[in-house]
């Protein structure tokens, strides 16, 4: 499996969607939180590390777009 894959499984299991925009941004969204984000950044967080990624895009991104909406 891809990295990519990996990542969306992952974000999957916590009801995260993502979809890409064009071709170089991804969507990512929960509820009714929405977050873009440059596809080349993610790209360089999977080839590090796919859990740390997901883990970043559950926990922080969307503690930062939550408490912005609030």
């Amino acid at each position: 499996m891809q990295a990519k894959e990996i990542m969306q499984d992952g974000l999957s299991a916590q009801g995260i969607k993502l979809e890409v925009v064009g071709d170089a941004i991804y969507r990512f969204s929960q509820f009714q939180c929405e977050w873009m984000v440059p596809q080349h950044i993610i790209d360089r967080m999977l080839n590090h590390d796919v859990d740390k990624t997901v883990d970043y895009i559950t926990c922080k991104l969307f503690y930062v777009v939550r408490r912005i909406e609030e």
